[in-house]
């Protein structure tokens, strides 16, 4: 074990690979516990009068600073040498917090600090900073939920966080509040799943020792969903036992488990959402694919508008994978098709819209949560990378960068190309990349299915 004598400096930059112990050479018993997420903690470890090595936690560095813990690390040397057993008087002193923790209804502020402990060692988002200000959920529950926080838990109404959310204003005053207030919603509503034993923490075990009834965040409106001016991050892909259960629902007829108000047969959103997966597309740009957007002659859907990361619009001409036009070709509308009728209208003819409902029926029929329509783009992305695919291509996909294929004459020379019979023993590796994908998927949903039933 590493010993030195500790100062401020040492511990602020000190960094490691695995947790490492480091002893303090100037009060005995100290010792600083430094851990690979950047928590350090305190606590006193030493040989009693019989021999025997007893410790105890002494606090996390920046709710107790260097001083004040060689003060506690002294107090509890004293009474080690007096014969007292500090070990048993911590677990016992531990076992007396945790059972008057429980025994209470918590408020909100008291359920963050519960569950941030609980959490830290496993999840990065609930980690303290280095400079201990608490973790980034924490901070960011506090800041939005803050007229809540002196509030028990099981008093709060889906109404009162609604309210909260929609009245939020960001501390700069500027901009909008949304990506924020949706950050938090989702920090609040894992946590609170946690405390209920709902979802993810339904099995025995996961959840809070006392479980809690508060309400399900859920159904509370996300606001960052429809606001295109968010610019922030978000890393979520649904994993293999996800799209196991996703992924059968997204046909057509809508399954009737769904419970849509709409006649299955006339319901295309489920299906769509399929279409999404099977191209990484974003949901306007399939929103306002039309018959006439599909090259049926050589598999290529050409969208006239699509964002890109830097620089104005473009438009893209996306190879289409053997599935992708599978399931065109399977859709109601396809033999009477026109070119300027939407390939997925609503039942009016329209436009798809309600995607909140939709996303929330498969949520519940599939069992799963947290995630919307662009989350299956990120999912396709993710799973092209790990099946090889290379950055450059899955960018093309996505339309993070329109190459000069599509520029304008790009039309023309699909055509000349494909009348000249050039195209046919060249392989589009964006073709090859999302034929993988649905290969993948197909994999998944299937292949999986008869695992789960062994």
């Amino acid at each position: 074990m590493p010993r030195v004598e500790l100062t401020d400096k040492f511990i602020k930059s000190k960094n490691v690979t695995k947790r490492t112990d480091i002893t303090d050479t100037k009060e005995t018993g100290l010792l600083i516990r430094v851990y690979p997420s950047g928590l350090k903690s305190f606590a006193f470890r030493l040989r009693d009068p019989s021999g025997n090595i007893q410790s105890t936690p002494i606090g996390h560095y920046g709710d107790i600073g260097l001083a004040d813990a060689r003060l506690a690390a002294a107090e509890l040397r004293r009474r080690l040498k007096a014969g007292e057993n500090i070990t048993n008087a911590a677990k016992k002193a531990a076992a007396r917090s945790a059972a008057a923790l429980h025994a209470e209804i918590p408020t909100l502020q008291e359920l963050i600090i519960e569950y941030e402990i609980i959490m830290a060692p496993t999840r990065k988002t609930w980690q303290r900073t280095v400079n201990d200000n608490g973790s980034e959920a924490r901070r960011r529950i506090e800041r939005v939920f803050q007229p809540h926080l002196s509030t028990q838990v099981t008093e709060i109404s889906l109404e009162d966080l609604a309210y909260t959310m929609g009245s939020y204003v960001p501390r700069s005053g500027k901009g909008t509040a949304n990506g924020q207030v949706s950050r938090a919603r989702a920090y609040v509503m894992t946590m609170f799943d946690w405390a209920a034993h709902r979802n993810k923490s339904n099995k025995i075990g996961r959840g809070r020792r006392q479980k809690l009834d508060v309400v399900d965040v859920r159904q509370t409106y996300d606001p960052s969903i429809d606001d295109h001016t968010i610019k922030g991050f978000r890393d979520r892909a649904l994993d293999h036992l996800e799209l196991a259960r996703v992924l059968p629902l997204l046909v057509w007829p809508a399954p009737k488990c769904l419970g849509l108000k709409t006649n299955p047969y006339l319901d295309l959103r489920a299906i769509s959402l399929r279409f999404l997966l099977l191209t990484a597309a974003r949901r306007s740009e399939m929103v306002n694919m039309r018959w006439g957007h599909y090259r049926e002659k050589v598999g290529i859907w050409h969208k006239p508008y699509v964002k890109t990361i830097s620089g104005a619009p473009k438009n893209q001409s996306l190879p289409l994978s053997d599935a992708a036009i599978a399931l065109l070709h399977s859709l109601p509308n396809f033999q009477g098709r026109k070119p300027d009728e939407l390939v997925f209208p609503n039942a009016e003819g329209g436009g798809l819209d309600n995607w909140q409902r939709i996303t929330g029926k498969v949520h519940q029929a599939s069992n799963t949560s947290d995630w919307h329509r662009h989350d299956l783009r990120r999912t396709a992305a993710t799973i092209m990378k790990l099946l090889g695919v290379s950055p450059r291509v899955i960018d093309e996909i996505l339309a993070h960068n329109a190459s000069s294929r599509d520029d304008g004459s790009s039309h023309a020379l699909e055509n000349y190309f494909a009348s000249t019979h050039l195209l046919e023993h060249v392989a589009d590796p964006q073709k090859v990349a999302l034929d993988k994908l649905a290969e993948a998927l197909d994999h998944i949903e299937h292949v999986q299915q008869d695992i789960d039933k062994r």
